[in-house]
C-alpha cells in the first residue's frame, strides 16, 4: 500500500471492539413524549391535467422534504391515505374514513408525485393533508 501500511498489531492505538459497543445501561431510553411519526406529511395539490383536459383519476401530491425528482424514487409504490371526518359513524363507531392510494410516479422535477386512489379524491380535498 502506498505510504506504508497501517498495521495496528501490538499497538495501543487500535480501537477495542468492546469499547465501540454501548452497554445496555449506557443507552438512554426514549421517553413517551417524543414524537415518533412513521409517515410523511403530504398535500393534495390537484389533479393531473393538460391544457384542456383534467384527469381526476390521477392526483398530484407534494410530500414534505421531497424536493427533487431523485428524492421521489423512495416513495414509488408506497401507500397514501387521505383521512377525513364524516358526519355519521360507521359500523365500528368511528367518524373517520380513509381513501387509500398508491404513488405511481414522479411529476416534474420539484418532488411532486402522481398517485392513484381507489376512489378519486373529492375536490374539497385540494390543499388538505395526505399521509404517505
Amino acid at each position: 500500500m502506498p505510504g506504508g501500511a497501517n498495521n495496528y498489531r501490538g499497538s495501543s492505538l487500535k480501537p477495542n471492539a468492546k469499547s465501540l459497543v454501548k452497554k445496555i445501561g449506557d443507552v438512554e431510553a426514549s421517553t413517551a413524549t417524543e414524537e415518533c411519526r412513521l409517515w410523511v406529511k403530504g398535500v393534495f395539490l390537484g389533479y393531473k391535467g393538460g391544457k384542456k383536459n383534467q384527469h381526476e383519476g390521477t392526483a398530484l401530491v407534494k410530500l414534505q422534504n421531497v424536493n427533487t425528482k431523485g428524492d421521489t424514487a423512495f416513495y414509488l409504490g408506497k401507500r397514501l391515505a387521505y383521512i377525513y371526518k364524516a358526519s355519521k359513524e360507521d359500523k365500528g363507531g368511528s367518524k373517520f374514513r380513509v381513501i387509500w392510494g398508491k404513488v405511481t410516479r414522479a411529476h416534474g422535477n420539484s418532488g411532486v408525485v402522481r398517485a392513484k386512489f381507489r376512489k378519486n379524491l373529492p375536490p374539497q380535498a385540494m390543499g388538505r393533508r395526505v399521509r404517505c
